[in-house]
């Protein structure tokens, strides 16, 4: 891979995704609409690195995919904590997006990696793989299968190699001020109780490192038109984790049923296995947070 773009560029993944590219020598084109954001100023003296400071909706996506190797489509508008509110308007905006991306890289050879999420299968009890059925409880997760499908039916349509992939919840650096184990770990910090609002998944956790390994070999393998969950491959990751952090039991969230995603298919055709530990990952974030706290001087 020489060249890629990258929406949601100043998101917490895709700059961590960008950072890894450009490490890569890969020249990457950046896309987002945020209008400031200390992780692109970190990454934009890069000589590799062209940000793009627009909506998606507005830019020249097609000129900006001229000449690339892969897209990764990161960007999306929805949190998984957003009421379901205005279903047709929301979906509608993010399936005219997508479109947009497909019709910018239609018969160009160029491979999308979608980033979708274990919030298409709803909540399940038992085992989930790839092609377990779709019911998804939350806004998010319905524009995140809504966005999979288009995918699926414009690929063949427009000849695109795609691969999407299905992750869990992602921490590390940089997560989200209102994700579970930021929470945990800045009332830590501060020493007072922890007010945790619930992740929606809460089946693993994967440091935000190895969320990227899985997309880069998405993107280097020759598979195409398939899609993968990504799993850490660590037991019950998500609830250890909120008690390597000491939070207490009672404080911890029930889950009524039991659900286990697998990852199997992603270990066999891409050779994806996490590398980062959950204790470790957990290190990792706390000191960047502690950093963050250190220079706000609280």
């Amino acid at each position: 891979m020489k060249k890629a773009v990258v929406t949601g560029a100043a998101g917490f993944i895709g700059y961590h995704l960008c950072s890894r590219l450009l490490d890569e020598e890969v020249e990457v084109i950046g896309i987002d609409s945020a209008e400031s954001s200390e992780r692109i100023d970190m990454i934009a003296r890069h000589a590799g690195f062209t940000y793009i400071n627009d909506n998606i909706a507005a830019c020249r996506l097609d000129k900006a995919a001229r000449g690339c190797d892969a897209l990764f489509h990161l960007a999306c508008q929805v949190k998984p904590s957003d009421p379901w509110e205005e279903i047709e308007k929301t979906a509608e905006k993010h399936l005219k997006i997508l479109k947009k991306v497909l019709e910018a890289i239609k018969g160009k050879k160029v491979k999308l990696i979608y980033a979708s999420a274990y919030d298409v299968y709803g909540k399940r009890q038992g085992e989930v793989s790839e092609s377990s059925p779709r019911n998804p409880e939350n806004l998010f997760g319905l524009i995140k299968l809504t966005e999979e499908n288009l995918i699926i039916d414009l690929a063949k349509k427009y000849k695109i190699p795609y691969v999407i992939l299905r992750l869990p919840t992602v921490y590390g650096p940089g997560q989200p001020e209102d994700s579970t184990y930021h929470q945990a770990i800045e009332a830590r910090l501060k020493r007072k109780p922890p007010v945790l609002r619930k992740d929606n998944i809460t089946e693993d956790a994967l440091y935000v490192d190895d969320a990227v390994e899985s997309m880069w070999l998405a993107a280097a393998a020759k598979k195409q038109r398939e899609i993968y969950n990504i799993h850490s491959g660590q037991k019950d990751a998500w609830q250890r984790g909120l008690q390597m952090l000491k939070v207490k039991p009672s404080s911890l969230p029930k889950e009524k049923r039991k659900m286990v995603v697998k990852g199997d298919k992603a270990a066999e055709e891409l050779g994806f296995k996490a590398a980062v530990p959950l204790r470790e990952g957990l290190k990792k974030q706390m000191s960047h947070i502690l950093s963050h706290l250190k220079r706000e001087g609280t």
